[in-house]
């Protein structure tokens, strides 16, 4: 892809600019690696990027649904704070996701505001040779709009088995 040398210097430039930020990747929205940088994790080794971006694909699927679930709306980014420092994934457009790893001791604001402006540049170089894609894991189906409500879609267990018929 032509977008893939523009998105690594984002990337590096991100790295460069908040030296906090352990690791930076870029990936498809389907979990493949469009560009990484990333350095040697405390242990010394150094984290894989196909796994990361594939965990990162299937951590966007259920903050989708999340997301779905409780009427937030779409999908904007995703924090998780662990004993030695922060994962945090960002929407990068409608078919790229910018995937960040940081130390513990990062300012979390900082972090947010380096890691949304990255994301929108990736967004736009990824548009800019992809064109827009439709939002992940739609697919096929009808935009949110034209869904039926969640809980006409399927009743919660307990109005489930309220209505069941009883056993005899």
């Amino acid at each position: 892809m032509a977008a893939e040398q523009g998105v690594g210097e984002e990337l590096r430039g991100l790295r460069a600019r908040v030296p906090q930020v352990a690791g930076a990747l870029a990936a498809t929205v389907d979990g493949f690696v469009l560009a990484e940088d990333m350095a040697p994790a405390r242990t010394g080794e150094r984290p894989e990027a196909e796994p990361l971006a594939a965990l990162t694909a299937a951590a966007l699927g259920l903050a989708f649904r999340m997301n779905e679930a409780t009427a937030r709306g779409a999908f904007r980014e995703l924090l998780i704070h662990g004993e030695l420092g922060y994962v945090a994934t960002y929407a990068a457009g409608s078919s790229a996701v910018l995937t960040l790893l940081a130390d513990d001791w990062i300012n979390v604001g900082r972090l947010h505001l380096e890691g949304r402006r990255t994301a929108a540049r990736i967004g736009e170089l990824v548009t800019a040779v992809q064109g827009p894609a439709a939002p992940h894991p739609a697919g096929d189906r009808p935009p949110p709009e034209y869904r039926p409500p969640l809980e006409r879609r399927r009743l919660p267990l307990e109005r489930r088995r309220r209505n069941a018929p009883a056993a005899e």
